[in-house]
């Protein structure tokens, strides 16, 4: 049997009834974990990786990263990882039950640096509180950026609401794996932002 045939890492939704039951989904109960804007797919499959136990789902819009994504993890055999091909506002407004993903992850996603263009990042009240809603009681949000300015908006933005506590900068842990973005902005020598919060019911 091919790799593809045994483990197939593309969501294909309309497999499935919507809301997505997770259970259904990786045939088992274990926590589920969330990428928004997963890129070529290293971070996720590497988390997939280390913790066989967990289900990890990550988004990706652009296609050819996509594709890398989905490549990586089929190379890796991976059961529990799932990619989704779809924009990220829309899989959230529609695909998912209310406390689903125990951990989300935000890693490195495009500043929109000029004024004209603030509209567009992808952290704002709106979004949040959605998210809120898809995330268990406890559940951890991360986000990384090496944009400080985008890092000291996140910040004022989850200052603004009472659904998430926020633990503010944080080191970089060992668990946590470099997306290929990360690495390369290191080798430039620039400074990388860890931002942690906590989901309040």
């Amino acid at each position: 049997m091919n790799k593809e045939a045994s483990v197939n890492p593309v969501l294909d939704i309309s497999e499935y009834f919507i809301p997505l039951n997770m259970s259904e989904l990786f045939s088992n109960i274990g926590d589920c974990c969330l990428e928004i804007g997963c890129g070529h797919g290293e971070f996720l499959t590497e988390m997939a990786k280390r913790e066989p136990s967990h289900n990890f789902i990550g988004i990706e819009v652009k296609r050819r990263r996509f594709k890398v994504a989905v490549r990586a993890a089929l190379n890796e055999e991976l059961g529990n990882i799932k990619f989704l091909h779809m924009d990220a506002n829309v899989a959230l407004d529609e695909l998912f039950h209310p406390d689903t993903f125990s951990a989300v992850y935000i890693n490195f996603p495009d500043p929109w640096p000029k004024e004209k263009h603030l509209k567009h990042r992808i952290v704002n009240v709106d979004f949040l509180k959605y998210l809120s809603f898809l995330m268990k009681n406890n559940g951890v949000l991360e986000f990384a950026s090496d944009h400080k300015d985008y890092i000291d908006h996140t910040i004022d933005v989850f200052k603004s609401i009472e659904f998430f506590k926020a633990k503010g900068y944080v080191n970089k842990t060992s668990r946590r794996p470099a997306t290929k973005y990360e690495k390369e902005f290191i080798e430039e020598g620039r400074t990388i932002y860890y931002l942690r919060f906590t989901n309040l019911k």
